[in-house]
């Protein structure tokens, strides 16, 4: 594939950056995918090899330029690992989506009809993003791409640690267990909220009410407050689950802003 069909077909310009590129392949990934076109998964199928082709093409492109020097290219092994690298955390975010898209927080869902099914495509996809970092540890370079890689590598199991968390809340008449789970819930919906916000936008939040910053901090004084006052509640596992993907959330959000993905 050129370099110019490669970016018709993203809806790019040659001085786009890589932000852009990750941007419009995700929107186009969500238009072309098979779940979007019942009827017609053979031309889906089709359209996404095509568009991963390209995406392929054009981040080598990007990759190979400088400050606008197209004559600067990078070694081979740079951009393979750059492509490798954007694939798998495509991937992630693939997974996240789904999981999202077909509200499987509400583990009650999780059994109902496509749901099900669903459920389980996000959380394989979610494994095979794992699969795909973990086999570039011995090409990223030491420092800050490892250190890089490394986040998203745990934030992506800490997310998958979240997905397993499928125990309901049944009433006891307990006070301890009532009140630890009110704040482990409001806190748990904070943090899906500032997930979407933060990776997905207007595609999952229809409502906006603040900003994801403060969806994280309020997030975190909720589920703080169960490990604190109520830490004899049975909650305690669950919320330890949460506390830590909220943390490595946030270091992702400042990741993809000096990454300016």
């Amino acid at each position: 594939m050129k370099i110019e069909d490669a970016l018709k077909l993203l809806g790019l310009e040659r001085t786009s950056t890589t932000a852009d590129l990750n941007s419009s392949f995700r929107k186009r990934a969500k238009q072309f995918h098979p779940d979007f076109n019942p009827g017609r998964e053979k031309w889906a199928h089709q359209r996404m090899t095509e568009l991963n082709l390209a995406y392929e093409k054009a981040l080598e492109y990007y990759t190979s330029l400088t400050a606008g020097e197209e004559s600067f290219t990078r070694p081979a092994r740079d951009v393979s690992y750059v492509v490798k690298f954007n694939r798998a955390f495509n991937l992630v975010l693939d997974a996240v989506y789904l999981y999202y898209q077909y509200g499987l927080e509400n583990v009650h869902l999780r059994k109902q009809g496509v749901r099900k099914f669903r459920y389980r495509d996000a959380v394989k996809n979610m494994n095979s993003a794992i699969e795909s970092l973990e086999a570039l540890r011995p090409i990223a370079d030491a420092g800050a791409r490892s250190e890089k890689l490394q986040t998203i590598i745990d934030f992506s199991k800490g997310f998958l640690q979240n997905m397993f968390i499928d125990r309901p809340f049944v009433p006891t008449g307990n006070p301890t267990e009532s009140h630890a789970h009110r704040h482990y819930k409001e806190g748990s919906s904070l943090l899906d909220y500032a997930i979407k916000d933060a990776f997905f936008g207007d595609r999952l939040i229809q409502v906006r009410t603040g900003s994801y910053y403060s969806k994280i901090s309020r997030g975190y004084q909720e589920l703080t407050r169960v490990i604190v006052k109520y830490y004899e509640s049975s909650w305690i596992s669950e919320t330890i689950i949460k506390i830590y993907l909220l943390e490595v959330f946030t270091k992702v959000i400042k990741l993809l802003k000096q990454m300016r993905y």
